[in-house]
């Protein structure tokens, strides 16, 4: 059986219109939900343009510019998009962005340059949470309410090590926050929310993380 990864965004219904509006400036959307987004270029995205995810890689130069757009980014045909609306008193929507094939899922597990596409997005819908269904393997987090785990985690990570707080991520993530950082300090009192969150994934299709608007 095939792998389905899929970008999963929970945000309120009232920027629906608005997730679109982000969608259709970045390519093209069919009746059925398929859309064929432009993505800046980076190593993965050109390896799966030449079939290099795929046990025999075609290497063909014309096959892969047919993707390239003018202004050098590459459109991946098809991303399957569905919304599910949300249990609760909070006007919640789950928003998929599903991989179309194998190879597609394995993109979006690699390619950095779609996780901050997926990111910005988050940012200009107000996302409360995005993550990346890895289906058997679990989820990654890329942001959460404002918060992007792409950057702001990676630069804090970096930084020197004073005044750390370090908080275990269900076991398996480690993280060293910044008291003094006003904006971490916001996701310090978030966290207990935060971890109800996290046990939600793929599982947040219960509604479980609603508190997290408040």
């Amino acid at each position: 059986m095939g792998l389905d990864y899929q970008f999963i965004l929970i945000m309120q219904e009232s920027n629906r219109d608005k997730l679109f509006e982000y969608v259709r400036k970045n390519g093209p959307l069919d009746y059925s939900g398929c859309a064929s987004l432009h993505f800046e270029m980076d190593s993965f995205i050109f390896k799966y343009l030449e079939g290099g995810y795929d046990w025999k890689p075609h290497y063909d130069k014309s096959e892969i510019e047919r993707f390239i757009k003018p202004n050098g980014k590459a459109s991946i045909v098809c991303i399957y998009i569905s919304i599910k609306k949300l249990d609760g008193l909070n006007d919640e929507i789950e928003v998929s962005f599903t991989a179309a094939t194998s190879d597609m899922s394995r993109l979006f597990e690699d390619s950095i340059s779609i996780s901050k596409w997926f990111t910005d997005l988050s940012m200009e819908v107000n996302s409360i949470i995005t993550y990346l269904d890895l289906e058997d393997d679990g989820a990654r987090i890329i942001y959460f309410k404002g918060f992007d785990f792409m950057g702001d985690v990676q630069m804090k990570l970096k930084a020197s090590l004073k005044s750390q707080k370090v908080i275990d991520f269900g076991g398996k993530v480690e993280v060293t926050f910044f008291e003094e950082d006003k904006k971490m300090y916001r996701f310090l009192q978030d966290y207990e929310n935060f971890k109800i969150c996290l046990k939600a994934i793929g599982l947040i299709r219960t509604g479980n993380c609603m508190n997290l608007t408040k």
